[in-house]
């Protein structure tokens, strides 16, 4: 997670604990963080439980796009590969989460970049199918900020998750 001299320490703390612990934001520290950048708390921890429903229809989709890719011979094979990558969905959405309620979205910061891009070269990571299933759940976390039309805090969600496709991409 990038550190930025627009998030005011206390947030940062929340932010570097919470990335630290590999979860999701409580609804104080959801709070504390949406205080500071005036986005929908409630929206986002609306969002976060419904992630678990999110990233399934991203998955649904990334196999009705890539029938195979799950079996024998795909590049999401075996079981453990495909839950590494929505487990990976899971933690971008959770970074993206992180940065709309700090209300900033250049939320990698370079070390971790070139750690991920090293370990998905070694890995063998389906960079394409990852990126689909990315963009599929971002779109899905949309349509749950459409509901209310959040528009500065849907332009930040969406930023975030670009801004994560972006770096991803450069993997290729």
């Amino acid at each position: 997670m990038h550190k930025s001299s627009l998030i005011l320490e206390k947030n940062q703390k929340i932010l570097d604990l919470a990335n630290r612990e590999k979860r999701l934001l409580s609804t104080i520290e959801l709070n504390s963080l949406c205080e500071q950048s005036r986005c929908d708390s409630i929206k986002l921890e609306e969002l976060q439980h419904r992630l678990p429903e999110l990233i399934n229809n991203a998955k649904e989709t990334l196999i009705r796009k890539i029938p195979n890719i799950t079996e024998p011979g795909g590049s999401l094979y075996p079981k453990e590969r495909a839950e590494a990558c929505w487990r990976d969905c899971f933690h971008f959405a959770r970074i993206s989460i992180y940065g709309t309620a700090a209300g900033y979205t250049n939320i990698t910061d370079k070390e971790g970049v070139k750690a991920i891009q090293e370990l998905y070269k070694i890995l063998e990571v389906p960079i394409d199918a990852l990126i689909i299933c990315l963009k599929e759940l971002q779109e899905n976390c949309k349509k749950v900020y459409s509901e209310r039309k959040e528009k500065k805090d849907l332009k930040l969600l969406d930023g975030c998750f670009n801004h994560l496709v972006e770096k991803i991409e450069c993997i290729k």
